[in-house]
């Protein structure tokens, strides 16, 4: 690199030319007398261009220029400098006017003959991101987290005060439970916190898919957390019935879901096809009333149910996206 006020010592242009970050000379003055090709790709500014400019009017954003000029005018009256030999974050400028995060460690010398300053800066952007997404995913582990726990202490007292005796509270609880680690496992580990609804409903489904007694179908859709938990948990409570009551008890019984896209509501369809096992099938009870709760709160939808002799019908209602 040639400049006009003259040519670099051979060693500081050897660090010019070979590093890896961007490397930024600055004399006493405040102006810039060294700029290497990756300053160039940083910054978006020729050599040429900024060479004998004010670094501060270059690459420091306007907030940050008074505190950089009165820095370098304290060193040059007292020799004292906190940034120097230190690496640092800070805020640096794009040509296009954008901030972005850098780190950045200077060095003062007089070894190549006038005391210059030499700074070693590296765009941070790309760890800043991941470091902010990887924040952001803790405290979404950690409200998850913490909503399962009331949502599991809730299942545990209310199943218990339903249940006549020790075994079956274990069976409904044990039960219940599984459910819900079942759907929590569909967002763990996930790039995306959304999961689709066809991978929820197969999961709820499987066995009885796979013996051909049930079937779904439906537009692919992607469901928000709350919202795989809780219809989860509600299809958990119609599936059980459904084996323990409903038209899954027998041989001969079988089960249709089916849901459409109603401009932004989703309408889901539960049929269930053949006599029940049982004269009385139970209407009401925690099971019916954790499937109200969990449509209004988790879904912010509504439930309809119709008894009839053919078999068990549901209607869910709830808006796409929570």
């Amino acid at each position: 690199m040639n400049y006009s006020w003259g040519v670099l010592h051979a060693g500081l242009q050897s660090v010019l030319d070979t590093a890896l970050d961007a490397v930024i000379v600055m004399a006493e003055d405040g102006t810039i007398h060294g700029w290497n090709s990756v300053a160039e790709k940083v910054f978006g500014w020729s050599e040429a261009e900024v060479v004998g400019r004010q670094l501060s009017d270059v690459i420091i954003p306007d907030q940050h220029r008074a505190a950089h000029e009165g820095g370098r005018v304290h060193f040059l009256r007292t020799g004292e400098g906190p940034v120097l030999n230190r690496r640092i974050e800070v805020s640096a400028l794009r040509r296009s006017d954008e901030e972005f995060p850098a780190e950045l460690s200077v060095t003062c010398t007089e070894q190549f003959g006038s005391r210059l300053f030499v700074g070693f800066l590296r765009d941070i952007s790309e760890r800043v991101a991941l470091a902010e997404r990887q924040q952001r995913a803790l405290q979404e582990s950690d409200h998850r987290v913490k909503n399962m726990l009331t949502v599991v202490s809730a299942i545990a007292q209310q199943t218990a005060r339903s249940a006549p005796d020790l075994t079956t509270f274990q069976e409904k609880f044990n039960g219940r439970l599984q459910s819900l680690a079942r759907a929590h496992q569909l967002l763990v580990g996930k790039a995306s916190s959304e999961v689709a609804l066809t991978a929820l409903v197969e999961q709820v489904l499987a066995e009885d898919v796979a013996g051909g007694r049930a079937r779904f179908s439906g537009p692919e859709l992607l469901l928000k957390p709350g919202q795989v938990l809780g219809l989860s948990m509600i299809l958990h409570e119609l599936y059980t019935n459904a084996v323990k009551y409903g038209a899954l008890c027998g041989d001969e019984g079988s089960l249709v879901l089916d849901w459409s896209l109603d401009g932004g509501t989703v309408v889901m369809n539960w049929a269930e096809a053949g006599p029940p096992c049982e004269a009385d099938v139970p209407s009401s009870g925690f099971g019916h009333r954790m499937i109200a709760m969990s449509v209004k709160s988790d879904l912010c939808g509504t439930v309809e149910r119709d008894f009839s002799r053919d078999g068990l019908r549901v209607t869910l209602r709830f808006p796409i996206g929570g």
